[in-house]
């Protein structure tokens, strides 16, 4: 199949689109900088740690190339950079109760809308790819889904197709890019404890137990904050947590 190219978006994207891919990411990675892939569908969508994510027709798929210059460490907390940017995106689609669960999960409630995944890119870049679920229906193919997925199609009485966000998604990328270069990580974890509504959680680390506690926050260096049932003050560093599941309060 051939891709399509064009200019889109205020960073001047140079866009490839595909019927399907088995992953956006895997294609992006060997590109330049300001390259985007999109595709109707995904064989072999991932998530963190390899995880599979449904991604059929109807939702959005799409991986960015972006410049990361200076070295890895440089980058460190940009997924949370870009998770801020694409909440206020989809704020300006309407959803108000659009949040960011750390580290890069989009969220409506307790129900997932999307999920992003950086992955280090060739020449000094990062691979920035975002699943988000528009008119797919991802529990068609997995059934237990549908208690923990939601779709814009079900948040949004006109809600736009995937292609209308392309533009959107890009321009907000470009701005996290932007503000990464200018602020760095810590107004990436002042946006987030700004709008994180502590609640109980359940850490998977690499040995040991579950770790429990309410999660109120990232310290300056973005490793988690846990107050435990006895009030003490726990800090998980984020290269520690495998996963993080809320619980529930009731």
């Amino acid at each position: 199949m051939n891709p399509s190219f064009s200019r889109v978006g205020t960073a001047m994207w140079h866009l490839q689109a595909f019927d399907s891919v088995s992953s956006t990411n895997d294609i992006a990675r060997e590109l330049p900088a300001w390259t985007a892939v999109t595709a109707r569908s995904q064989t072999a969508g991932r998530g963190r740690f390899g995880r599979a994510f449904v991604s059929e027709e109807g939702g959005l798929w799409i991986s960015a190339v972006l410049p990361a210059e200076d070295g890895p460490s440089r980058w460190n907390g940009f997924s949370l950079m870009v998770g801020n940017h694409l909440r206020e995106m989809l704020h300006g689609l309407g959803l108000a109760d659009a949040r960011l669960r750390w580290p890069n999960d989009l969220m409506i409630g307790s129900k997932k809308l999307g999920g992003l995944l950086i992955e280090q890119g060739r020449h000094e870049t990062l691979t920035v790819g975002l699943g988000l679920n528009v008119r797919n229906t991802p529990w068609q193919h997995t059934p237990e889904l549908e208690t923990i997925t939601t779709r814009l199609a079900d948040q949004l009485p006109d809600s736009p197709e995937a292609t209308d966000l392309i533009i959107p998604v890009l321009d907000a990328l470009a701005d996290a890019h932007e503000a990464m270069l200018a602020t760095g990580l810590a107004q990436a974890i002042e946006i987030f404890n700004a709008h994180h509504q502590p609640g109980p959680v359940e850490i998977t680390r690499p040995n040991g137990s579950p770790t429990r506690g309410t999660f109120t926050g990232l310290d300056p260096t973005g490793n988690l904050i846990l107050i435990k049932a006895t009030g003490t003050s726990l800090i998980v560093p984020h290269t520690e947590v495998e996963r993080l599941q809320e619980k529930s309060t009731s």
